[in-house]
């Protein structure tokens, strides 16, 4: 019996192992074709991230090579903005000066005429005065003698003022010559003034000493302030939108024309007419500050673009609230190309 059940022990044990055994195999299997699988998976994924680093380089490689035909280009064009800018400078003082020398020479040149004008006029009207006196004076019997000196004296004089209306002449080409180029050098500043406006107007901001201020448009701030003080419980924003949009089609009116001549220092001086219908009406709805902002927009106009009426950009003195001379704003420009050359110095 004890035998028996041994025998039987052994062949569930063997059993058991042949099981155990046979487990591991399929177990090894299992394995083998999991790490067949990895080698395979390894392998793509291992030729993918080379074919990934050899394009992240190609493209950093491309990368660089953009960057620096970039820097190349930015300081090739900020050498050339710099030559332009330096030329810019040298030609209008060049020119600025040419012109102070034109007016000294033109004031000259009218003083001149004015004074061989003067001189003439009274040379000729003494000498007639004189001949005058000769005739009353001397007996009948001399009167042929006297009028063959003075027939003498005459020619004589006659060449004389024949030679000084010659100068004379010669003094008037000078002076429409002389006209003619401050004209043109005026014309030249003018010209210089809009380029001015036209390069400098995104580099200035309320943060500069100079900004771009566009004469004839109205302020708007007077009529926000006399809308929320008059409308307080209203959408007073969009009342003083309307309001402001409403004057500045007012100003920009050809037939309106709310100015008066008064006499200033021996001229005409043109001045807005506080007295006109409109103004007044403004004034006491709205208050002294709005009607300072529309009568300003008038004089701006009126001095800027009296024919065009419409609001045109000027370089202003913000500090000092005034237009900004040709002076400051070269000096601006050279204060700017100083300190990109600084920049470019510390790069």
């Amino acid at each position: 019996m004890e035998r028996h059940y041994f025998a039987e022990e052994l062949k569930k044990e063997r059993r058991l192992v042949w099981n155990l055994i046979h487990e591991i195999d399929y177990k090894n299997q299992q394995l083998s074709e999991m790490e067949r699988k990895y080698d395979e998976t390894t392998a793509t994924l291992r030729g993918l991230v080379d074919g990934l680093i050899a394009k992240i380089n190609s493209k950093d490689s491309m990368l660089l090579d953009w960057e620096l035909k970039y820097n190349t280009t930015v300081r090739r064009l900020m050498d050339e903005n710099a030559k332009l800018q330096d030329e810019f400078v040298e030609e209008l003082k060049k020119v600025k000066s040419e012109n102070i020398k034109l007016k000294c020479k033109l004031g000259q040149r009218t003083k001149e005429l004015e004074e061989c004008k003067s001189q003439s006029d009274l040379e000729r009207r003494t000498l007639i005065n004189e001949m005058e006196v000769l005739k009353e004076n001397l007996p009948r019997q001399n009167l042929v003698e006297v009028d063959k000196t003075s027939s003498a004296q005459v020619a004589a004089l006659r060449k004389e003022l024949e030679e000084k209306s010659e100068a004379l002449l010669d003094l008037e080409s000078r002076y429409n010559c002389l006209t003619v180029k401050q004209i043109l050098t005026n014309q030249e500043l003018q010209d210089a003034r809009k380029e001015s406006i036209n390069g400098l107007k995104d580099m200035l901001n309320s943060r500069t000493t100079l900004g771009v201020k566009r004469m004839g448009e109205i302020n708007q701030n007077a009529f926000e302030v006399a809308c929320s003080l008059k409308f307080p419980n209203e959408d007073w924003q969009e009342i003083s939108a309307k309001l402001c949009s409403s004057w500045e089609q007012n100003v920009q009116d050809p037939k309106w024309h709310p100015f008066k001549r008064i006499p200033f220092r021996g001229n005409l001086q043109e001045i807005v007419d506080e007295d006109d219908e409109k103004l007044k009406e403004l004034r006491n709805e709205y208050g002294e500050a709005a009607f300072e902002a529309v009568t300003t927009a008038l004089m701006e106009m009126n001095e800027y673009n009296a024919s065009g009426r419409y609001a045109v950009p000027e370089i202003w003195n913000l500090k000092e609230r005034r237009r900004a001379s040709m002076k400051e704003i070269i000096q601006y420009i050279i204060k700017q190309l100083k300190t990109q050359k600084r920049k470019r110095k510390l790069t």
